[in-house]
């Protein structure tokens, strides 16, 4: 009799729980974008408070970045004097600081200052906003925002691998950061038709003049400024080329040959050389290619440092000069940070090798 009970009250149960999950409503298959946004995988209810908790802190982490910028926007324009004086004063600081803290300090220093310029001559220039422009100028301009980005960081990087990893980390990181650097100009110039890529620094400082009782920046546009470039000819590309693989091109062979070895000075000088001589054909450059195609020019005493010509030449005729001058007053103070400085300068290939 007890087991016929038992078998009826588990029938019931068991009818019980299959009407119960009939009257339950169906917990959907594909979670909907409410449910894929932050889902954990430990949370079986991704809508869940954990869930919600993490979305509204996301997306208040971005609504405080966002305003912080704007902020910063308006203020940089408002008083733009004050900020050039900020980069003017971490750039002094960065030369103050030489022979009295870790070369790694003084250019983070140095750093922070062309970071600090980039992003307000973006903010005044105007180029901040890419509502009003195509994609293919936008992502152009996206292209050149990261080569600029790189050419401010890799000096630091460089250095910290050095710290971090000795000598085989900071070849590793200089040879990833040429290759970035070298595949951001192909895209460049293939799919943007751009030649004299210009260095950060050099192009991008916007002209204008600031209002005498508003103290509101003017952007001045330059008659030249606005004229499209033109698709270059096959001469002008393999100009451009030359320049921008030369730096993967001296790495290989100064791994091949050792920094004593003159090939990979004169393998790089004759890439340099020829890039430029076949650069100066191009008709009715631009004031930014203008300037881009001085800084290269004037780029090439910059040789005078490079490996082996310093250590067999420039180092044996430039330390008996400074040695010199540094008895002249006052301006033996700035001599004397030359020479201190110059041997680790010499050793940073972002600063005597880059491009």
């Amino acid at each position: 009799m007890d087991e016929l009970r038992g078998d009826t009250f588990a029938e019931g149960s068991s009818k019980l729980d299959i009407n119960t999950q009939e009257h339950q409503p169906p917990r959907p298959t594909s979670p909907t974008l409410e449910h894929n946004f932050l889902e954990s995988p430990t949370d079986p209810y991704p809508s869940g408070i954990a869930a919600q908790l993490r979305r509204f802190c996301s997306y208040s982490r971005t609504m405080q970045v966002s305003h912080m910028m704007a902020r910063y926007a308006v203020l940089v324009k408002e008083d733009p004097h004050m900020y050039r004086a900020a980069e003017s004063l971490l750039s002094t600081l960065s030369y103050l600081a030489t022979n009295r803290v870790p070369i790694e300090i003084i250019e983070l220093l140095y750093m922070s200052s062309n970071l600090l310029r980039y992003v307000n001559d973006r903010i005044l220039s105007g180029k901040g906003s890419s509502l009003d422009r195509d994609e293919l100028e936008a992502d152009r301009d996206r292209l050149e925002q990261m080569l600029q980005v790189l050419q401010c960081v890799e000096v630091f990087v460089e250095l910290s691998a050095r710290r971090l990893g000795g000598s085989p980390l900071k070849w590793l990181v200089v040879a990833a950061l040429a290759a970035v650097k070298i595949s951001i100009r192909l895209c460049l110039i293939y799919q943007h038709n751009r030649i004299l890529i210009g260095s950060f620094g050099m192009n991008d400082a916007p002209k204008g003049w600031v209002g005498p009782r508003s103290g509101i920046f003017f952007k001045q546009s330059h008659p030249n400024s606005n004229i499209p470039y033109h698709i270059p000819n096959k001469d002008l590309v393999l100009a451009e080329l030359c320049y921008t693989l030369r730096p993967i091109i001296h790495l290989t062979a100064l791994g091949l040959f050792k920094s004593k070895s003159w090939i990979p000075f004169t393998l790089a000088l004759g890439l340099d050389v020829f890039s430029l001589k076949s650069l100066q054909k191009i008709e009715h450059p631009t004031d930014r290619q203008t300037n881009e195609l001085s800084r290269r020019k004037l780029a090439l005493l910059l040789y005078l440092f490079r490996s082996p010509f310093y250590n067999q030449i420039t180092e044996h005729r430039l330390t008996p000069f400074l040695d010199y001058v540094s008895r002249i007053p006052i301006v033996g103070l700035f001599t004397d940070g030359i020479t201190d400085y110059l041997p680790d300068w010499q050793k940073i290939y972002s600063y005597v090798w880059g491009s």
